[in-house]
């Protein structure tokens, strides 16, 4: 055990020699410095938003769970909000709001956060519409290229869209709304959009949630716009051998036929900021709202 203190806050650390990506070698206290680090970049993009945590306490090759509920009794520096069940009752999630709470859940070992769409004050009120895209087989270039369509789909009914790498396997697009509807508006205007882009490409395209009825398509999946889903949030490692980063990207990026979705990894994700702003910097800055564009979402039809 160790202790490091963070703006303030005193933060336990334990086991740091201890290896979570052998294929990597990247050990704990390498994942732990890296979301000490990368906290300014990040911090946008997770402030406000319930977490849920995805831990791996032996790393990515051994058991791991999902964890939704804060733990008992954690430090005061980590705050919390009473979340609604889907079902009965509540239970308390913990928000990031400072570099101490991101490095005490990282000595958790928490590998990957996931984020709500909605912020702490708000919880109904998403402010986040995603689009998940991930490919139906090895090849990544069917994503690239529905991104594109996507991508121009969202422009012609005035949403600003926005791309990033899961550090997984696929792409998310994503915007920001002015937080005026609730998520089954949100969802309703998401498939909207992916009806009708499937059916201006019936032969690339599905909306068929049934893996069996896509045959060979690519899925455009809006399940994340709903109370208390989650999306991996930018900046997030992911548990896979190559120590991947869900990666906020520029569109001219997407062009590069070299690109894919685990680009960018532990090792090289810092020269890449060095180099560049997080191209998702503006994102916050202004809000789509569903009223500007009604008018196009009916055209759709």
């Amino acid at each position: 055990m160790s202790m490091i203190e963070i703006d303030g806050h005193q933060v336990e650390l334990s086991n740091l020699g201890k290896v979570f990506y052998e294929e990597a070698e990247v050990t704990k206290g390498d994942m732990i410095e890296y979301y000490e680090k990368i906290y300014p970049v990040m911090e946008p993009h997770i402030a406000d938003r319930p977490l849920t945590l995805h831990r791996y306490p032996d790393g990515i090759h051994a058991e791991n769970f999902y964890q939704k509920e804060a733990p008992d009794e954690p430090p005061a520096y980590v705050e919390r909000v009473e979340i609604e069940k889907k079902e009965n009752g509540s239970q308390q999630q913990i928000i990031c709001n400072n570099k101490a709470t991101l490095v005490y859940l990282a000595n958790l070992a928490t590998i990957e956060f996931h984020i709500w769409l909605s912020r702490s004050d708000r919880l109904y009120y998403p402010d986040k519409l995603v689009f998940d895209l991930d490919p139906p087989g090895d090849d990544f270039e069917p994503v690239r290229e529905a991104a594109f369509h996507l991508r121009d789909m969202m422009q012609k009914i005035n949403i600003k869209p926005y791309v990033m790498t899961t550090g997984s396997d696929g792409l998310h697009l994503a915007a920001f709304f002015d937080r005026k509807q609730k998520f089954a508006t949100m969802r309703d205007l998401a498939k909207k959009i992916t009806t009708k882009l499937a059916s201006n490409y019936p032969d690339k395209y599905t909306t068929e949630i049934r893996k069996k009825k896509r045959e060979g398509r690519l899925f455009l999946d809006v399940a994340r716009n709903a109370y208390a889903q989650t999306s991996v949030a930018p900046y997030s490692l992911r548990a896979r051998k190559e120590c991947p980063i869900a990666t906020p990207l520029d569109w001219n990026e997407l062009h590069d036929p070299d690109l894919y979705s685990r680009s960018y990894t532990i090792k090289n994700i810092f020269r890449r900021l060095g180099q560049k702003d997080d191209p998702w910097k503006d994102f916050y800055e202004k809000p789509n709202s569903l009223k500007d564009v009604k008018e196009k979402i009916e055209a759709l039809r």
